[in-house]
């Protein structure tokens, strides 16, 4: 704060908000500065906004998906918080000028059961079948876990699709698709998740031929 002998007509030092007051020959002297200062952000910050601006965008896109495949260790955090952290470092081309998504790299999912492995993907006429390992012998891995899986397609639409693991050595699931071709399809991905909810795998990225 400043300090003067009288507020008016005193000699005057020292700061007040955005005020900076001095005495020079008898003389009070008042300069102001800027609340706000205005600095040219650098590339490299640009391309840090650009990458939060891109995955607050595809999570609003992923339509609330992530709240089921982002459920461990979540100490406070919400599904879009920890979506944003497990992907901002990771997810994105960057050998262009700007970054881009890489739809290979980002994760829907993050947790501790065992990735779903896919043995195959078949792109039908009114869907995609996919063939998955169901490893039922190794530890936490249950029949009841859910399987998820989901396709987003260029028009914005989620095609999901949800079934148990199964007794059997190897599962099927299938994605229905209505009226949209293989190349409409942005992204398609699956996971695990326990039948409680309370544990989710790493999400896999399918790639569609």
């Amino acid at each position: 704060m400043s300090i003067a002998q009288n507020p008016l007509l005193g000699p005057m030092r020292k700061s007040m908000g955005n005020f900076t007051t001095m005495s020079y020959h008898g003389q009070n002297i008042v300069r102001s500065k800027a609340f706000h200062v205005k600095r040219k952000k650098t590339e490299a910050q640009k391309h840090q906004i650009l990458k939060l601006t891109l995955l607050a965008k595809v999570y609003r896109q992923l339509g609330g998906i992530t709240r089921r495949g982002f459920v461990e260790n979540r100490k406070g955090m919400s599904s879009y918080n920890m979506f944003i952290s497990a992907n901002f470092k990771s997810a994105f081309d960057l050998t262009g000028e700007v970054p881009v998504i890489s739809y290979p790299l980002l994760l829907v999912s993050k947790g501790t059961l065992l990735r779903v492995k896919v043995l195959g993907v078949v792109v039908q006429s009114g869907g995609i079948l996919m063939n998955y390992a169901s490893y039922l012998s190794l530890p936490y891995v249950l029949a009841s876990d859910q399987i998820i899986a989901f396709a987003l397609t260029t028009r914005g639409e989620m095609f999901i699709s949800v079934q148990e693991r199964g007794l059997e050595d190897t599962g099927s699931l299938f994605i229905p698709l209505q009226d949209v071709a293989v190349d409409q399809v942005v992204c398609c991905y699956v996971f695990a998740r326990s039948a409680d909810g309370k544990k989710s795998s790493n999400s896999v990225y399918v790639e569609l031929i």
